[in-house]
């Protein structure tokens, strides 16, 4: 179920985008409304799934550990068995379905090379998996989900009327019914 958003909601996430730890006070200083307006607007995105406030690691800090991401290509009659297999791994960390060369992405962080080697072994022996490849990150230079709110807003715009087209009225003349 899409949630449809007003401008205070939209202005909630954007605060939100840029530091997900900032304070209520704060946030309603920002956007021009009360802490409590704040705090039920930020429970009902909550709720709704629309938002959901999290830290974000970076595994290259966390010392032996590998970043992978697999691309899964799998039978049609098998995806939501493979779906749920591959969110049950502790190793996922991020699960998308898609449209393209893959049907299915997968994030995984490994401790190292063979416990990735294991799962990838684990992914291909599910029921259904035609073929995978993997691909080590060996860095991240950008990693955002920032602007989600702006590309909201501007898909909720309603269209703008030309001025330079048929209804563009002439100055000085008379509104007609």
């Amino acid at each position: 179920m899409q949630s449809r958003l007003d401008d205070v909601d939209l202005a909630i996430l954007r605060q939100l985008e840029e530091d997900g730890r900032r304070p209520y006070r704060q946030i309603a200083r920002a956007v021009g409304v009360s802490e409590g307006t704040v705090r039920a607007r930020i429970r009902r995105l909550e709720a709704s799934g629309v938002v959901r406030v999290l830290a974000f690691v970076d595994p290259s800090r966390l010392g032996t550990s590998v970043l992978a991401l697999v691309l899964v290509r799998l039978e049609t009659d098998h995806h939501d068995d493979i779906v749920a297999a591959l969110t049950a791994m502790p190793e996922a960390t991020y699960v998308s379905t898609l449209v393209g060369r893959a049907d299915v992405y997968v994030q995984a962080i490994c401790a190292d090379n063979e416990a990735l080697w294991s799962l990838v072994t684990r992914i291909r022996a599910l029921r259904g998996v035609l073929e995978t490849e993997t691909m080590i990150e060996i860095g991240v230079h950008k990693f955002t989900y920032r602007e989600a709110a702006a590309s909201i807003a501007d898909r909720q715009v309603p269209p703008v009327r030309r001025l330079d087209g048929p209804n563009r009225r002439k100055r000085g003349a008379a509104s007609s019914p």
